[in-house]
């Protein structure tokens, strides 16, 4: 399809769209195809206006069926004449169904030709919800870099919105991206952000669920159930009952995973007429899989057999969804409990392939968040470094006037010394900067040695003691290094350092303190970070370390690192006991066979 032509109407087919996309184990799997909810004209108009569009745009969150129709209809009309605003609106509703329907290839060429077809260049409401509408394909599409820096424009038109819909409309996306990574204090943020600025009740029932994954996922149990009840009691007050029935889909994995099977069957029995009645695939398909779990856990295998067979039915296997794992385990054990080891082990192999598309995934965003922020960041210098130009030019112009009022021999005389204070002032300044660059810093990788080292690392460790942070720090070493300068010299050595230090520092961020404290060994404090994810950090740079082709350097030899992880939850904010406990966990690395991360446990 062409940009600028109107794509043919498509038949809604939900299945089809649940084959390409994934979910997260939170409201977000809706949301990503409802994310957004239309502005409140009123409908007393005439048809085939803008109050009509709004009308129909409204039916998206009430029964795709009826969108799908009222949309049809609109589309059959071709005496209709609309304004170019109009236009715009029609191709968004045009966007959305062609997401319901799978083409998201179709959607995102639409929602593009919207973005550039808005003549007045401003970021008005349909071109907004565009750009969010094309955050969440990409996200849906696994294209999570495009997802990640196209988030950060809606990030930046946030604070220049008023309508509290359309914040919640520019929220959802980002909020679904972050909470994907675990970066929770970020949706957190946003939330409660907009949650200051919401009164409409339906909106503060959907952003509050949000919060619930977080809570969930950070085993938060007792927080879980307090926002649990809240959230039930604003979604009833609101009369919301979709976004509260993807909460209690939600909650059903929480119970199984607190080995509360009899309540999951309870709130299955309970709501399983009513979430019949929504005909969401991913609704339907997530009871039904929770429960052939809780029956699994229970001995139920005919039950759970029938239930895990229905949720698979209904959507793709090979999604990275909850349903599909609790499927799967509740077909594992009711074949092996009823002796069909065949069908078991592949249930099984099954089972394994899944959860570990999900692992790569997730490795995957994570990786490009932090490609995006690395990318935004040398952005966001590369405009300072322009304003810097652009003030530098005003004041030579500025200099440049005053000096045309003055004679020929003061002009030469003070730009003599203009010349001269500036050389001097340049000749000192830059001397002072490489006197400082060699007194902190390793010549070789160019991160700081181990006396800034210690400095920085204080300096942080004493904010976050002061602020009741958590800290982490991470230490490594290269495995057999010695034999690398051994065999192939002390410059193959040089480039490994070299190397293993731009690697790693691609994976942190600006405020992690990063040393090489000696020969091949480096340390980093991670301020603000949990130990579980500065373990997670340790084991990408391992991966990374692993993958350096050697071959660059004209040698060939294998690159490994063995890394030791500890955190102020263990072993306090003293810069000398973090680095000791990590040594301690390091050396495990080493003795349990090297090129591994091990963290440390008191």
């Amino acid at each position: 399809m062409k940009m600028g032509t109107k794509p043919r109407f498509l038949t809604f087919n939900f299945q089809a769209f649940m084959c390409r996309s994934f979910s997260l184990i939170t409201v977000g799997a809706l949301f990503a195809l409802t994310f957004s909810f239309s502005f409140c004209f009123g409908l007393s108009a005439s048809p085939f206006n803008l109050q009509q569009l709004t009308a129909v745009d409204e039916l998206r969150l009430q029964s795709r069926g009826e969108f799908s129709t009222a949309l049809h209809k609109l589309l059959q009309n071709k005496e209709q004449q609309y304004s170019d605003y109009e236009k715009r609106y029609l191709d968004l509703l045009i966007a959305y169904d062609l997401v319901f329907n799978g083409n998201l290839e179709d959607a995102l060429l639409v929602v593009r030709d919207i973005v550039g077809s808005n003549q007045s260049k401003d970021d008005d409401v349909i071109t907004l919800r565009a750009r969010s509408l094309e955050v969440n394909i990409d996200f849906i599409s696994f294209r999570y870099l495009d997802a990640f820096e196209k988030s950060e424009a809606l990030l930046m038109a946030l604070p220049n919105v008023q309508d509290e819909m359309l914040q919640y409309q520019l929220i959802g996306p980002v909020a679904l991206l972050y909470s994907k990574i675990e970066r929770f204090d970020i949706v957190n943020k946003l939330v409660d952000d907009a949650l200051g600025n919401v009164s409409n009740e339906l909106l503060r029932c959907r952003l509050t669920i949000f919060k619930l994954t977080g809570i969930y996922k950070q085993k938060n149990f007792d927080a879980y159930e307090d926002k649990f009840k809240q959230v039930t009691e604003i979604c009833s007050a609101a009369k919301e009952t979709t976004f509260y029935y993807l909460a209690l889909r939600d909650r059903m994995f929480y119970l199984l995973e607190r080995n509360k099977a009899d309540e999951v069957i309870e709130i299955y029995q309970k709501y399983h007429s009513a979430i019949l009645e929504t005909k969401y695939p991913i609704l339907i398909s997530g009871f039904n899989a929770a429960t052939s779990e809780a029956y699994s856990q229970l001995g139920n295998d005919n039950e759970a057999f029938k239930l895990a067979n229905d949720a698979l039915a209904m959507i793709s296997q090979n999604r990275n969804d909850p349903a599909v794992l609790s499927a799967y385990r509740a077909l594992y054990k009711s074949a092996k409990n009823a002796g069909r080891l065949k069908d078991a082990l592949l249930y099984a192999e099954k089972l394994r392939d899944i959860e570990s598309a999900i692992m790569n995934d997730n490795r995957a965003q994570q990786i490009a968040f932090h490609i995006s922020r690395g990318e935004i960041l040398i952005k966001n210098q590369r405009i300072a470094l322009l304003d810097k130009d652009n003030e530098l030019l005003s004041l030579q112009k500025d200099l440049y006037e005053q000096e045309l009022k003055q004679n020929r021999l003061i002009t030469i005389v003070l730009l003599s010394v203009l010349v001269l204070a500036s050389f001097l002032a340049y000749r000192g300044m830059s001397g002072r900067k490489r006197f400082k660059k060699i007194a902190e810093y390793d010549q070789l990788t160019g991160i700081s040695n181990r006396y800034h080292f210690n400095n920085q690392a204080k300096v942080a460790l004493e904010y976050c003691e002061k602020n009741a942070k958590p800290v982490a720090v991470i230490l490594f070493d290269l495995d057999y290094f010695k034999n690398i300068n051994d065999l192939h010299g002390h410059a193959a050595g040089d480039w490994a350092l070299q190397q293993v230090v731009k690697t790693c520092r691609n994976f942190m961020r600006n405020n992690d303190v990063f040393g090489r404290i000696g020969g091949e060994e480096f340390a980093v404090v991670l301020p603000g970070c949990q130990t579980d994810k500065a373990v997670l950090l340790a084991e990408i740079c391992r991966d990374a370390i692993a993958g350096i082709d050697s071959t660059d350097c004209g040698k060939q030899f294998p690159l490994s690192a063995s890394f030791g992880v500890c955190g102020s939850d263990t072993s306090g904010y003293q810069l000398k006991q973090l680095l000791a406990d990590a040594d301690n966990a390091m050396y495990s690395a080493k003795e349990a066979g090297r090129d591994q991360v091990m963290a440390f446990s008191a």
